[in-house]
């Protein structure tokens, strides 16, 4: 599936259905390669980084593939694909519209595999007596409209807002769904990953950031988002309000062997799906159904 102009525009479930029949596609493709050895350059999203490292482990144990994981942040990582500086770009966001025309005039052709989906979760320190939180409350906050605590019933102390670097997939997606970016940045701790958002919080009680909810631990406390505790109850997936969709990006025209196999143990083998469980993501609920299809046709 190569990507065009209009395809740029198309409906993020259309290009979602469109990530599982390439894996569908890819199951024939991967039967074709040969053996020989050689180097996977992964670069991309922090995000996503943590349960590509577990799976190259696992599987390096039966290959001879030597990865190269680099977390430069998803845009970066998918500007690095299009220049030809790595095989995959792993992606907390969808690649956006001046990509996909950078990569059309350099001929490239970008082919998308939905590898699971995460969510976004505010954060703050445990000793914070606020449990529960908007979406107006975030957007006024990151505005700098609400700027202490005790406007939403907390302590009477300003509020040391964090941010995210703009190349983060986990930025683009918070800025689209809660808010366009600010320009008054100088104003805000910016961190560059989650962990180090969620180090910077651990230990600034009147700080408030996000965090994919993959990294959360005892050192912060999440907050409800408009009522849902995400980290509580994922049967409420569909209803909570930050949510992405996690992406594999490959070149077709240098989509080898080594790298088919990895994309295909990620996003179909069950061991790889369970590797994405343990990490804290979500598989990919709204397209089970074809996804059993995919299970269905790697056993036959």
């Amino acid at each position: 599936m190569e990507f065009s102009a209009k395809e740029g525009d198309m409906k993020p479930s259309t290009l979602r259905m469109k990530c599982v029949i390439a894996a569908i596609s890819l199951m024939a493709l991967v039967q074709c390669g040969n053996n020989e050895k050689t180097t996977v350059r992964i670069y991309g999203s922090t995000t996503i980084e943590p349960i590509i490292k577990r799976a190259t482990q696992e599987y390096g144990r039966r290959s001879n593939t030597h990865f190269v994981i680099n977390a430069v942040g998803s845009k970066s990582g998918i500007d690095s694909l299009i220049e030809g500086a790595c095989d995959i770009a792993i992606s907390s966001m969808e690649i956006a519209p001046e990509q996909i025309t950078r990569a059309k005039e350099k001929a490239v052709s970008l082919k998308p595999f939905l590898l699971g989906y995460d969510v976004i979760v505010p954060i703050v320190h445990p000793s914070n007596p606020i449990s529960d939180i908007t979406c107006d409350q975030l957007k006024e906050i990151y505005a700098g409209l609400i700027h202490r605590w005790s406007a939403m019933g907390g302590a009477d102390t300003v509020i040391d807002v964090v941010e995210r670097a703009v190349s983060s997939g986990t930025y683009c997606v918070w800025h689209h769904d809660v808010m366009p970016p600010q320009e008054k940045a100088d104003s805000f701790t910016v961190r560059a990953s989650n962990s180090a958002v969620l180090a910077y919080i651990a230990e600034h009680t009147n700080a408030i950031g996000y965090i994919s909810a993959a990294y959360l631990n005892p050192e912060v406390k999440p907050l409800k988002l408009n009522g849902i505790a995400i980290a509580e109850n994922d049967s409420l997936l569909s209803e909570y309000h930050l949510k992405r969709p996690l992406f594999l990006y490959v070149n077709e025209e240098r989509f080898n062997q080594a790298a088919k196999s990895l994309v295909m143990f990620l996003i179909i083998n069950e061991q790889g799906r369970k590797l994405l469980r343990e990490e804290g993501f979500f598989s990919s609920f709204t397209l089970a159904p074809l996804y059993n299809a995919v299970e269905r046709m790697s056993k036959r």
